[in-house]
């Protein structure tokens, strides 16, 4: 369900050598097609690593439109000037990459499949817009509570699958009065307590999934929350 939440144009890349300062780019660096060598693919990917890696650059939004591996996941790192970074999918695993990224304002991390810890989210106290999906497994989504900016949360599993994801609890949304936008789609909580939303009173947007058991049930949920489709 991630989209693009800032309009504004940007610049199509496929190679570093297209880049020429720009503050807002959109980069594929895989998934290329006949038009390139499977060495050159390589080489476009090691060229993006160590551009990188060489230390912070102009861009200030980066969106990435092809999947992301791993590597060239770690390798941002030092851009710890981005304001915003969106990213389609991918094999990366370790948000760590993330913790220097002072001045995020819009964080969306699509296909996170291999994602096992959101810890190194709560350090991020300027991020006004979340989306996590494609998440697997079971998930401790208590650092998200931590982080006081955010406004506008997206929390899922993989929704073309589609594939569930598991929260041990919601009880962190307590801690974030400050959400307006909340959904959470393709994801059941272990503790079925979904008693934390009806404290958000600022939220004008809102959509869970429904689940057998949940408490208050869905329906209860839906009369008496700003529901959302």
């Amino acid at each position: 369900m991630s989209r693009d939440r800032e309009p504004n144009e940007r610049k199509h890349l496929v190679e570093v050598a297209e880049y020429s300062g720009e503050p807002a780019v959109m980069i594929a660096a895989t998934q290329l097609g006949s038009d390139y060598s499977e060495r050159r693919k390589r080489q476009i990917v090691d060229e993006w690593i160590a551009f990188f890696r060489s230390g912070p650059t102009p861009i200030r939004s980066l969106r990435l439109t092809s999947r992301t591996p791993k590597r060239l996941f770690d390798a941002l790192s030092d851009q710890h000037q981005l304001t915003s970074l969106q990213v389609k999918w991918g094999d990366y695993d370790d948000l760590s990459a993330l913790s220097s990224m002072s001045q995020l304002n819009t964080l969306i991390l699509g296909g996170a499949s291999k994602v096992r810890s959101l810890a190194h989210l709560a350090g991020l106290q300027r991020v006004e817009t979340l989306e996590v999906e494609g998440l697997q497994g079971l998930i401790d989504g208590s650092p998200v509570g931590e982080m006081r900016a955010v406004k506008d949360l997206e929390i899922g599993g993989d929704w073309m699958a589609p594939r569930n994801v598991r929260l041990r609890s919601v009880a962190f949304l307590a801690q974030m009065p400050q959400l307006e936008q909340l959904l959470l789609h393709t994801l059941t909580v272990d503790d079925l307590d979904y008693t934390p939303l009806l404290s958000l009173s600022n939220l004008r947007k809102v959509r869970v999934m429904a689940t057998r058991g949940m408490t208050p049930a869905h329906d209860e949920l839906m009369r008496r929350l700003p529901w959302n489709g």
